[in-house]
């Protein structure tokens, strides 16, 4: 009987094993944390990754964790508003939703853990065993001992710093992608209800912030950092550095709560994709083939996108015991069918980051843009929602039919 191991619990590896399981095909989940209490994950669903959800029947795991959905995207340019567009009333509950990656990875789990062909281990990878020039297993150290286990397929799902794919030596081309990023959380919410289900970008001067009310209510602070300069928290009084970026409206909300501000959490943009994402008897999918920039909230949704075409072309073959060569064209296809899709929106990421820089760069052009703004507003709303349409929802529309 065909078996799979599956390296990485995030959302690609969690929901393709509960979609394997569900259809019984042995399948093991290989997580290195303890717990998914990690100190950063993603938090933001797009449409395409909710319609995702919905196709592998685990929708209804968001009723169960606290969400809270996005209504609006403000952009303030040296305090003057250059886009404000609303998300459209038709989207419904497919509207961009903020949710606590680590509940939802505990519940995708635990319904996972009702199929018998599943099974949860923590350990971290050390080798791909290999027999024939072909990936057959993976070894796993556990706390005082090794153990290795054999599987028709292993799939990397351990994200941007990927150990299968060093492993299986499947190289990641790096994207060009100039500023890293300063997560800050103020745990106290903005007064106004209606502010909380914005998503603000702030540039002034040279500097740039966004910022969103998350599931749990707190602010969260995304302070960008060009490439090059150091990550490491000095002593910076955060509160005053915020505040002078932000409009006075939420400044005034820092300067009341300053103490409250938590330290900065300082996490390097790995940009990329893998020119391969296959070897014989090994896949990457999710961020461990391409890893996306933070811009949009993409690592999620096209994660949860791949693991609907992985599913596809998977599920049949592994249920009827396939030929490793079939298997092997299998992996070729899922990537020649998603990799589109990713190269579009990684373009449209870099753009949207490219302009991001020359604002920050060129008092000039921050002058004739807020300046203009009355006017050239609606043009560049228009321009912005047409170009989000594949960030938001994919190239074309994914469904499960396996």
């Amino acid at each position: 009987m065909a078996s799979v191991v599956i390296v990485g619990a995030g959302p690609a590896g969690t929901t393709l094993a509960y979609l394997l399981a569900q259809r019984e095909i042995e399948v093991t989940l290989v997580e290195a944390a303890a717990n998914f209490e990690r100190v950063f994950r993603g938090e933001g669903l797009m449409p395409g990754g909710l319609y995702a959800l919905e196709q592998m029947g685990l929708f209804d795991l968001l009723d169960q964790i606290p969400c809270r959905q996005l209504h609006a995207w403000k952009f303030v340019v040296d305090d003057r508003t250059v886009l404000h567009v609303n998300e459209p009333a038709d989207l419904g509950r497919y509207r961009p939703t903020i949710i606590p990656q680590p509940a939802f990875l505990s519940a995708v789990v635990e319904r996972a853990q009702a199929f018998p062909s599943f099974r949860f281990l923590h350990g971290t990878v050390q080798a791909l065993t290999q027999k024939a020039d072909r990936v057959q297993g993976v070894v796993v150290r556990q706390a005082d001992q090794e153990i290795e286990l054999e599987a028709t397929l292993v799939i990397g799902a351990d994200g941007r710093g990927s150990t299968v794919r060093r492993l299986a030596n499947l190289p990641l081309q790096k994207l060009d992608y100039d500023a890293d990023v300063l997560w800050l959380r103020l745990p106290v919410p903005l007064p106004d209800e209606s502010q909380r289900s914005v998503f603000y970008g702030f540039i002034c001067g040279s500097e740039s912030l966004g910022a969103y009310t998350s599931w749990d209510d707190s602010l969260k602070f995304a302070y960008l950092v060009p490439r090059g300069q150091s990550l490491d928290s000095k002593p910076i009084d955060w509160p005053t550095r915020l505040a002078e970026i932000a409009p006075d409206w939420i400044a005034d909300h820092i300067r009341t709560h300053a103490e409250a501000l938590e330290a900065p959490i300082p996490l390097k943009v790995v940009f990329g994709r893998c020119p391969q994402w296959f070897q014989p008897g090994v896949l990457l999918i999710g961020d461990a083939a391409h890893p996306m920039a933070p811009i949009r909230a993409q690592g999620i949704n096209l994660a949860l996108r791949d693991v609907i075409v992985t599913a596809n072309h998977l599920i049949p073959l592994l249920r009827t015991n396939a030929t490793p060569e079939q298997l092997d064209q299998a992996m070729q296809r899922i990537q020649a069918e998603r990799q589109p899709e990713i190269v579009r929106c990684q373009n449209l990421q870099s753009s949207e980051q490219q302009l991001a820089t020359r604002l920050c760069q060129s008092s000039i052009l921050r002058g004739l843009l807020t300046q203009l703004s009355p006017l050239v507003r609606p043009v560049i709303e228009r321009r912005w929602l047409a170009r989000q349409k594949h960030l938001r929802f994919g190239l074309q529309p994914i469904a499960l039919v396996v």
